[in-house]
């Protein structure tokens, strides 16, 4: 059988060879898992990643549907307290949110506010609530 080099000259087979072996030998080195510039997995900064489940409450609140959902997290957030079942709530887009009906106190009624404003996605509370 003929190598492919066999056709050239010895001294062009030879240089062709080692021509290969150089670019092999570099071609190993290179795989040692670093870059030109030195990072390896080992010295890479690390990265912190929002948190996601808070997304969806944030691009939500600008629709209409998205509105009413937000609207449900805060009746879930003040059914929690017995004593603000009388609070209704209504949800707008853009976050709004605004508190009617009756507090049981001017305690309860801050407490209401205070509760739809954690609610995530919330942006503003209109606080129409009459106090008892």
């Amino acid at each position: 059988m003929r190598s492919p080099f066999s056709a050239l000259k010895p001294h062009l087979a030879t240089r062709c060879g080692r021509a290969l072996a150089v670019g092999a030998a570099l071609l190993v080195t290179g795989c040692t898992g670093g870059t030109p510039w030195g990072a390896t997995p080992q010295n890479l900064p690390q990265v912190t990643l929002p948190r996601l489940e808070h997304i969806p409450a944030h691009v939500d609140a600008g629709t209409n549907a998205g509105a009413q959902r937000l609207a449900e997290r805060v009746r879930a957030a003040l059914a929690a307290q017995p004593a603000l079942s009388a609070v209704q709530v209504e949800g707008y887009e853009g976050g709004l949110i605004i508190l009617s009906g009756t507090a049981p106190s001017p305690a309860g009624r801050a407490q209401a506010v205070q509760l739809a404003r954690q609610v995530v996605g919330v942006r503003e509370v209109v606080d129409r609530l009459a106090g008892r």
